[in-house]
């Protein structure tokens, strides 16, 4: 962790522009799509490389240097290339980043889906284009641990970017714009609201009207988490923009952050599922639930009573464990409910490769993921993915009465 430690320190001094997210399996080449490869949004190549943003002459494009820390792998020359052959009647307007090193960069390695990349882009002296980008992968949940403490939950779909110096500090304070406008409670400026009252007030007011759960949870927890942002700079802008005092209130305020932050991802997603669970009928369940050797499964069907009673049908129990995403820590949810075959995972993770679901399902995993995510999954495992409305179906299908 100490090499990882000092890269990001080592990123965080000089000037660079960092870009955070998670590798999609577009990205990784999971799904085998013609334009695989590492995706990233105009906005940011046009602050990156602003001398192709012209029309000049057809597709420019210039090199620049890829370096990997994180794994050992040659350096590559990557291109950048602004097509627009729209300005002559043709159809495309549009910028890539493309030759990133195929298979021998960890940036498109299947098996790397839903991981964490860091991408470190440099300036040589005063030159207006990148020079050079260094990369860090994540390689397991603990490097991840200390992304996401610094800068929050990055979830499947989003993205960081903007001077490392911020974002490693810890106070960068929105992901990106929040995408909706927000009247908020004036009690929320004295006292930060629980994660449950945010998402109260965020149902009430602000999420679409549908019947899907599947909707519901995708629509609901973006809103959700652009309410949650909008509190945070309530609290803390003010303190930022007046400076501290020493050192000490610095540490103390990014620790208060770090902490607010990692407690809102680590129960968002299961407060959400929660609600949706008792508003589509699906009552009888149990959180956070004691099994075999002090376990406790986020979600437990229909109940801790039904499943440590030796006459309760184990084919009637279900256990359904949540992660954000599941690359890596899919494997810690195995051993939760001893009774139970055949274990749930709800995930928002944008694909995995093939030869991790054929591990999934060896293990006795079946995933449930919203309906919108399953075309981001490689095309043998979408017709095994479950949605998060046939979970509920199925499982409030399922109860019996206790013996």
């Amino acid at each position: 962790m100490s090499d990882f430690h000092n890269w990001l320190l080592e990123k965080a001094e000089l000037n660079n522009f960092i870009y955070v997210k998670r590798l999609s399996a577009n990205d990784t080449g999971a799904t085998r799509s013609h334009q695989v490869g590492l995706y990233m949004p105009r906005s940011i190549i046009d602050k990156l490389f602003p001398s192709i943003n012209h029309i000049d002459k057809s597709n420019p494009s210039l090199l620049f240097t890829a370096h990997v820390s994180s794994h050992d792998c040659p350096d590559s020359q990557v291109r950048v290339t602004y097509y627009n052959n729209r300005a002559t009647g043709g159809t495309r307007n549009e910028k890539r980043i493309t030759r990133w090193g195929g298979k021998a960069s960890p940036l498109q390695n299947p098996d790397n889906t839903g991981a964490l990349a860091i991408l470190a882009f440099s300036f040589k002296d005063q030159a207006e284009d990148c020079s050079n980008v260094d990369i860090w992968v994540c390689v397991n949940p603990d490097e991840e641990e200390v992304i996401e403490s610094a800068m929050g939950e990055i979830l499947p779909g989003t993205y960081l970017f903007g001077p490392a110096s911020e974002i490693v500090g810890g106070l960068s304070l929105q992901h990106e714009s929040v995408r909706g406008k927000y009247t908020l409670p004036d009690a929320w400026k004295q006292q930060f609201p629980s994660g449950s009252d945010i998402i109260r007030y965020a149902t009430d007011h602000f999420t679409k009207d549908s019947d899907d759960p599947d909707e519901q949870l995708i629509d609901r927890r973006r809103v959700e988490y652009d309410i949650f942002l909008l509190v945070e700079e309530m609290h803390v802008l003010d303190v930022i923009l007046k400076g501290f005092g020493s050192v000490d209130d610095f540490v103390a305020l990014a620790n208060s952050v770090s902490n607010r932050r990692k407690s809102r991802a680590g129960k968002s997603l299961e407060l959400h599922l929660e609600h949706l669970f008792i508003e589509h009928g699906l009552r009888h369940f149990a959180t956070q639930a004691v099994t075999e050797g002090n376990k406790k499964p986020d979600f437990l069907f229909p109940s801790s009573e039904a499943y440590h009673n030796a006459a309760y049908p184990e084919e009637k129990l279900r256990m359904l464990a949540v992660k954000t995403t599941c690359k890596d820590r899919w494997r810690q949810i195995l051993n939760e409910a001893d009774k139970i075959r055949q274990v749930h995972l709800f995930t928002l993770q944008e694909g995995v490769s093939v030869a991790q679901y054929k591990e999934m399902q060896e293990a006795g995993v079946k995933l449930v993921v919203p309906s919108s995510l399953h075309k981001k999954y490689p095309e043998p495992v979408r017709n095994d993915l479950m949605t998060l409305g046939a979970f509920i179906a199925e499982v409030t299908g399922l109860y019996v009465d206790l013996p």
